[in-house]
């Protein structure tokens, strides 16, 4: 089946590059760095190699969507090196990035080291300019912590109090496996329209295939896919707001600090909630923390993004 797979990608890119012309053309200067054609096409090499949901999307959509990561890639390089001095040789071979590896290439299913670098070498991808992404976002996430760590507030007693009240008033709890599009507007007549254009492509090309497209968030590259999420892990406000959708529907939009979003159900199910207090209310803070500091970080990049010279040629 994998084989099948592999040999699916290849020739979907070969058509795509027999599609474009070979002449080097500068679509962008972002900074003091520049985009080219030939940049966008290994950039969708290296997406759709590893994101099958966008194996889907047409040449135009591809295309849009590489250049925004390459953008987004760029933007973060460059405030990254204004506060770390970065060294790639040394990076590529740590520990931290070999299993953050090791978790990223299980989660699109290759188990066998080998067999996903075979698979890299197939699809023309160097391991080690892959393992430089990770790099440059484990930086981002790191500057965002340090950057914002002060302002993450947690009212750990509230919490507490909160899942003592769950555990006692109710034997069962939701929990959700979810999808999310995230997007920033600033005016009510702007969200109205974007969320209109969301949906539209939702209706068209599905829920996964619109979050490639639409969503600022990094779930984005796993078609928005979050994963399961019990009822004591979101905001009330969010919560009251799923907890009547069925499976395969989808929220309306709802405003946060670090974005609009839009959620789907997946899947959910009833689970005990007999749990051991002490480690959930550890899970609790940690799941809390990460969400918040998620919502800066797309706060802060989105201040660096105003702030970049971006040309488009």
């Amino acid at each position: 089946m994998k084989k099948i797979f592999i040999c699916t990608f290849i020739i979907y890119f070969q058509i795509l590059l027999n599609s474009v012309s070979n002449e080097i053309k500068i679509l962008y200067k972002i900074n003091d760095s520049i985009i080219t054609n030939q940049d966008v096409l290994e950039e969708i090499n290296y997406l759709v190699a590893l994101n099958k949901n966008l194996s889907q999307l047409n040449n135009e959509q591809l295309s849009s969507n590489a250049q925004k990561s390459l953008i987004r890639e760029i933007i973060k390089k460059d405030e990254i090196k204004k506060f770390y001095e970065i060294n790639y040789n040394e990076a590529i071979k740590s520990e931290e990035i070999i299993e953050i590896i090791k978790k990223f290439r299980e989660n699109i299913g290759f188990n066998s080291k080998q067999e996903f670098e075979d698979y890299l070498k197939v699809k023309n991808i160097n391991l080690d300019e892959l393992k430089k992404k990770f790099i440059i976002e484990k930086l981002w996430n790191q500057l965002v912590f340090e950057k914002y760590k002060n302002f993450v507030k947690i009212d750990s007693n509230k919490i507490d109090i909160e899942l003592e009240e769950l555990i006692k008033n109710n034997p069962e709890i939701l929990t959700f496996n979810l999808s999310e599009i995230i997007f920033l507007e600033k005016n009510k007549d702007k969200i109205e329209k974007k969320t209109q254009e969301i949906i539209n492509s939702i209706q068209t090309i599905g829920f996964k295939d619109s979050a490639v497209i639409h969503s600022i968030s990094e779930s984005a590259k796993l078609g928005g896919e979050i994963g399961w999420i019990n009822q004591n892990q979101m905001p009330k406000k969010i919560f009251s707001i799923i907890k009547n959708l069925e499976i395969g529907e989808f929220s309306k939009p709802i405003i946060t600090a670090g974005g609009i979003i839009i959620l789907k159900i997946n899947d959910k199910k009833k689970v005990s909630s007999k749990i051991d207090k002490k480690n959930e209310m550890k899970r609790l803070i940690s799941f809390e923390r990460d969400r918040i500091l998620n919502e800066y970080s797309m706060i802060y990049y989105k201040e660096i993004e105003n702030k970049a010279y971006i040309e488009k040629f």
